[in-house]
């Protein structure tokens, strides 16, 4: 029998609120004129280069703009901005913002690897080194008109980026691969075929290792969660890791185990499960119990980084810290007050999310020491 969280008693002290000295505040909308402001209740100020001991706003406005997808890799956090069709990078020492590529149109999702940044473009995927691309981003492939809309899962070892890309009868989506080193033209190698609505995937870092991936599924309990060894050729049929599932959506990869995000399109409903890598896993739920006032409300964009996971909570506002190996009590709330936050990145010793309000922000939170 699966278990799903649940809520319970409340768990102590939250996360507490910024707050800051007079004449510090920035208005984020740039109204005041310099003028001493407080922020409103619950609501982060503007981050003080390199510390992240308090809940405040990295960027926003045209700093951000309107950011889509984020990820942290090598020094740097990186992120895709759809209202300046670009991808911007940010350098946690000083805080300073600037373009890593200046134009791409229309793009939306991103993930990073070994110094490698790769994302999804409206035109095709695009890689570029983290550190800098001055002679330009690099072309995987192209798409045609409403390709880019159709990949719903994108991930990258560092060697080749992996996608998924689903269409409306939820019987022909695909996971498909492709080289970075040499690109794929207009032929991507195909690992999958015949995908029911696959979304989320991820990969190991590195050489060897496997690629997993989700099927949403057509309906309840339709759901699957799916293993290939990279160094496979297909075709070679996937090991079912877990069956039986409820609109699975967002995947992490460990060393050992895999956890993935769920959330019930028709209502409140969802939650944090996880399996050891194995075939045929038995599903359990990673956080079984939450505070009735920080749900696991439409869970999304979950990481692992060492020995925990963290996601975002797009319906409570709030981003989540559990280990791998399960919550022993409630997850832990690393950041909270966010309007519909949409992805998440971990970077030394804070984490960062992509936050709705205002147009689209960075919020950057402390990731207190286990």
């Amino acid at each position: 029998m699966r278990v799903r969280a649940t809520t319970a008693a409340p768990r102590g002290a939250a996360l507490a609120l910024l707050a800051l000295l007079p004449g510090c505040y920035i208005d984020l909308d740039g109204l005041t004129g310099g003028a001493e402001e407080s922020p409103a209740p619950g609501d982060p100020g503007r981050c003080a280069p390199g510390d992240c001991s308090v809940q405040c706003v990295v960027a926003a406005g045209e700093a951000a703009g309107a950011p889509a997808a984020i990820a942290a890799v090598g020094r740097h956090v990186v992120w895709t901005s759809r209202e300046g069709d670009r991808v911007r990078r940010l350098d946690p020492a000083t805080d300073a913002v600037e373009d890593l590529v200046s134009f791409t149109p229309a793009p939306g999702l991103l993930a990073a690897a070994e110094g490698l940044v790769v994302w999804v473009a409206g035109d095709g995927l695009w890689h570029c080194p983290a550190d800098g691309c001055a002679a330009g981003a690099t072309s995987l492939i192209a798409f045609g008109p409403g390709e880019a809309e159709a990949v719903r899962g994108l991930a990258t070892d560092g060697r080749d980026v992996y996608w998924t890309r689903d269409e409306p009868s939820g019987t022909a989506g695909e996971l498909l691969r492709c080289p970075v080193a040499e690109g794929c033209g207009a032929a991507p190698e195909l690992l999958a075929p015949s995908q029911s609505h696959p979304r989320g995937v991820a990969v190991t870092p590195g050489g060897a290792g496997d690629v997993v991936w989700v099927q949403q599924g057509t309906g309840a309990e339709f759901g699957r969660v799916l293993r290939l060894d990279k160094g496979a050729s297909p075709p070679v049929a996937p090991a079912q890791i877990a069956v039986l599932l409820d609109f699975p959506d967002r995947i992490a990869l460990g060393g050992a185990e895999v956890l993935w995000t769920w959330a019930d399109p028709g209502g409140a409903a969802g939650g944090v499960s996880r399996c050891d890598l194995v075939e045929g896993c038995a599903e359990e739920a990673l956080a079984p119990q939450t505070e009735p006032a920080r749900p696991l409300r439409e869970p999304a964009a979950i990481l692992i980084d060492g020995a925990d996971a963290y996601w975002v909570n797009r319906g409570a506002g709030t981003v989540m810290r559990c280990p791998t190996a399960g919550c022993p009590g409630y997850p832990e709330v690393l950041a909270e007050g966010l309007t519909r936050p949409a992805a998440v990145a971990v970077q030394g010793a804070c984490v960062y999310a992509v936050d709705e309000a205002d147009g689209g922000r960075v919020v950057r939170a402390n990731l207190p020491p286990r």
